[in-house]
């Protein structure tokens, strides 16, 4: 009997700080946000950290928002259902997945591309689906939309065969990686 009520404490104890994890989460967000610098295309440079702030746009076929078929550059879908078991609110995430390929913020002259499966998806548009014991929300970004991205810069080597480049050096573009501590924020305007 001791050992399932030191057992049944340390879950509590766990679920506990899960709690304050996810909600400490959502407030380190805002802050980074608040407190971050903005990046101008002067201020890009190698490891700079900081939000830009563009038009986004991406090549190729644009997936479409489930529930709506509007076209757009990335949608987050998470699917919650209705258990008893699992929790004390009863509701639980059961599917959850970001869909969206390689995403370009226009930043002046400059183009920054992104990762969609790196990203956390701040604020955005969304659609939401309700049925008897399940939820559904959909968060989109749509082609076009004037966007914030926090991150940090680096170059790669630009593949397009149309990128300028000399006999000496290798054409270079910038690209947004998210670190453990600093991950890809995104926030449509």
């Amino acid at each position: 009997m001791f050992w399932m009520i030191t057992a049944l404490a340390a879950m509590g104890a766990a679920g506990v700080s899960m709690f304050a994890a996810l909600n400490r989460l959502g407030g380190d967000v805002e802050k980074a946000f608040r407190k971050s610098p903005v990046l101008t295309e002067t201020a890009f440079a190698e490891g700079a950290y900081g939000r830009l702030v563009g038009v986004s746009s991406a090549a190729g076929e644009l997936p479409t928002v489930p529930g709506l078929g509007l076209p757009c550059l990335i949608y987050e879908l998470v699917v919650y259902e209705w258990s008893d078991r699992h929790s004390t609110n009863g509701w639980r995430i059961t599917h959850r997945e970001i869909v969206g390929g390689d995403v370009d913020v226009t930043v002046g002259d400059t183009v920054v591309r992104f990762d969609a499966r790196d990203l956390y998806i701040f604020t955005a548009p969304s659609y939401e689906e309700q049925a008897t014991g399940r939820n559904t929300r959909v968060r989109y970004v749509p082609p076009g939309a004037t966007v914030q991205v926090l991150g940090t810069l680096t170059r790669e080597v630009d593949t397009d065969p149309q990128a300028e480049r000399d006999y000496r050096s290798v054409a270079t573009r910038y690209r947004l990686i998210g670190k453990r501590k600093q991950p890809i924020v995104l926030s449509v305007s």
